[in-house]
Order: structure tokens, then C-alpha cells, then sequence
């Protein structure tokens, strides 16, 4: 991988991390000057490697409402669970 510095289009300066096949990893915002851009880079170089991955591919909360807990033995509702009524008994 290479940090490329680059001219703005505005007159600031830029840089750009590319991979070894030549695609673009990531991009810097511009700066006032090429001192600045360097910093950055520098400090990339020096701090990314001790960075912490944020894992946003899985759920952290329950995508939806969950079913309640089956009332029913073999297919039949369990009146001696529930009560004739419904109502659980206390």
C-alpha cells in the first residue's frame, strides 16, 4: 500500500491510500498545506495499526417481537398449564 499526496482541486492538498492492486482504500479530506497532509499520513502510519474493529454486521437488539411460549401439548391447548379460562392459574 502507498499514501499518495495530491494537489487540490480548490488549491489545498490531499491524500489518497491505494492498494497494491491500485484500487483506492481510502481518501483524506483536503488540507491547507502539504505539511498538514503529511502529519496526517503520519499519524495514520503511526496509530492505525493499534485501531479497534467495530463490528456492525450483526444484530444487537431483537429484530422483532418475539412468539410467546407455545400453550399446547401434542397439537392440543394444555388446559392443566393455562386454566379453562386462559387465565394461568396462581
Amino acid at each position: 500500500m502507498k499514501f499518495v499526496i495530491a494537489a487540490g482541486d480548490t488549491g489545498g492538498y490531499r491524500f489518497t491510500l491505494v492498494g497494491d492492486d491500485g484500487q483506492v482504500v481510502a481518501t483524506g479530506r483536503q488540507y491547507a498545506d502539504k505539511a498538514t497532509a503529511l502529519a496526517v499520513v503520519a499519524d495514520l502510519m503511526r496509530e492505525v495499526g493499534g485501531a479497534a474493529i467495530e463490528d456492525r454486521t450483526e444484530a444487537t437488539e431483537p429484530t422483532g417481537p418475539t412468539a410467546p411460549p407455545s400453550r399446547t401439548v401434542d397439537g392440543e391447548p394444555d388446559l392443566a398449564r393455562i386454566g379453562r379460562s386462559g387465565i394461568p392459574p396462581v
